[in-house]
């Protein structure tokens, strides 16, 4: 459902812890079936591939005969530059250097669920595994997907709706405008264009709500970075794609404290990131280009342009966010190309933000879009999965990323810190997945303090969890379960979350 078919076009040849106890600190675009037939009759004649098979690791360079087949480019106007076959420009006759800084704030768990930030809509499912036994893991949300999954569409959508209305408000925008910051970056998933699997009709109304703070932004003279943090298949494998991937679950016949009995899961040791292909554990690689979710991808940011180019409030889009280190850098680099000329024939003035692949430092972005305007390089910078150590090693850690991003603005293009944090532990709950944690995390001891109040009230099921229980399944490989700590809302408010 909700899935548009795939448009074929020449594709490159050949393919040769344990913080535990809660402690610390759209539409859908379809074509007529003959159409569809088609376009498949022609690939396979052509000898052509929606999904291309080979040898793809991190550094492959390849993807170059990928281009997206816009289907509104007749009537668009021109690029006011010139475009280049190695992806470079020339010739800007409209623009202006990027040189304002940013001051701004992410609304994480809002349109695109995490679990350490709103853990208050995840407490219902402790104790699933009790209740379910083996059909637990069809009844446990993780993200926005498993969330969707469990709760099914209706009930789902119930709860998201009354979570997207109470997470933010018009005190917090204005709360935001009066702290002196003036951009706010929004996270935001494919499935609000293209609902697919679980999202159909459970996020249902995503789309009004993102209208509804983008007014709020207009009002108080805000800019609006749109965020793309999801993608079918997901980019980096964690609940912050929408659905963490691959969550594999067994029966825990080996501890012999009953609480930690029943059904447990795995995920870290697993973790696979299938947006652009299928990935294979053993030798961290790709053995499959996944050409028809690249298109698919650009389909959502195509119609991000389209619904939104005259909206004063929006300063640009970020067509994925944190695609994971080992994404083949030639097909990322060629997403990103293509979706920057998607954006720059509808919304000219829009500045299009890419992030790094965690790969800033690599030199494998050198050169890439040179001359183009109004293109941002977007790294994040966390020091809460550091080793633990006094206040000097981070400051100088601060203090080494600012001349690294001042030599990359030299050489290669502008910097954003997209995302950052003031952290330097893992104490809050649920910070490396619901119920879950990488194993020898945290790295130092952590406080407990009693859970904050929901701030859905206590009508939202589940909330706050009983403070009679102890710890309470389905447990992962790591260990975070709430008696809740402070630590998770002083390390969302530092996010500029506020809330748990």
């Amino acid at each position: 459902q909700g899935q548009r078919p795939v448009r074929f076009r020449a594709r490159i040849g050949g393919s040769k812890g344990r913080s535990g106890r809660c402690s610390g600190r759209g539409s859908t675009m379809r074509s007529p079936l003959w159409l569809v037939l088609a376009a498949v009759w022609l690939a396979v004649a052509a000898g052509l591939k929606a999904r291309e098979t080979g040898h793809f690791p991190p550094n492959y360079a390849g993807g170059d005969n990928y281009y997206y087949d816009d289907p509104s480019l007749a009537k668009l106007m021109p690029l006011l530059f010139r475009n280049h076959a190695n992806m470079t420009c020339s010739d800007d006759r409209h623009s202006t250097p990027f040189l304002k800084q940013i001051r701004g704030v992410n609304l994480g768990g809002w349109l695109v669920l995490e679990p350490w930030i709103t853990p208050s809509l995840f407490y219902q499912f402790l104790g699933a595994d009790e209740r379910w036994g083996d059909e637990a893991p069809k009844k446990v949300g993780m993200d926005t997907y498993s969330f969707c999954e469990a709760l099914g569409p209706e009930e789902g959508n119930r709860q998201l709706r009354r979570h997207w209305k109470s997470w933010v408000t018009e005190e917090d925008i204005s709360t935001l405008f009066q702290l002196n910051l003036d951009t706010l970056r929004i996270p935001v998933g494919d499935w609000m264009w293209r609902p697919y699997g679980a999202y159909v009709n459970c996020t249902d109304g995503a789309l009004p709500e993102l209208q509804r703070v983008l007014e709020l932004a207009g009002k108080y003279g805000l800019k609006v970075l749109l965020d793309i943090h999801g993608l079918e298949g997901s980019q980096n494998g964690l609940d912050n794609s929408g659905r963490a991937a691959d969550v594999r679950w067994t029966a825990n016949v080996f501890s012999d404290a009953p609480a930690m009995q029943g059904r447990t899961f795995s995920h870290w040791a697993t973790r696979k990131a299938e947006w652009i292909g299928k990935f294979d554990l053993d030798s961290l690689s790709y053995t499959e280009l996944y050409w028809d979710r690249v298109d698919a991808a650009l389909d959502v940011v195509r119609m991000i342009a389209d619904q939104f180019a005259e909206n004063a409030a929006i300063m640009g889009v970020q067509p994925v966010n944190e695609p994971w280190q080992f994404t083949p850098i030639g097909p990322l680099k060629r997403f990103y190309w293509e979706g920057y000329k998607i954006v720059k024939r509808r919304a000219p003035g829009w500045k299009y933000f890419m992030h790094d692949s965690f790969r800033l430092n690599s030199g494998l972005w050198t050169n890439f879009m040179n001359g183009c305007p109004d293109v941002v390089m977007d790294t994040h910078i966390y020091t809460a999965w550091n080793w633990p150590g006094p206040a000097k090693d981070f400051y100088s850690m601060a203090c080494e990323a600012k001349h690294t991003i001042a030599a990359y603005e030299a050489n290669v293009m502008p910097v954003v810190v997209g995302e950052w944090s003031l952290a330097t532990d893992n104490c809050a709950m649920w910070l490396n997945g619901f119920n879950d944690n990488i194993p020898g995390y945290p790295m130092v001891q952590c406080d407990m303090v009693p859970c904050p109040e929901p701030y859905m009230s206590r009508d939202q099921p589940g909330a706050p969890p009983d403070p009679t229980k102890g710890p309470r399944g389905p447990f992962g490989t790591g260990e975070s379960s709430p008696s809740c700590a402070r630590f998770v809302d002083i390390i969302a408010r530092l996010l500029g979350q506020g809330r748990s």
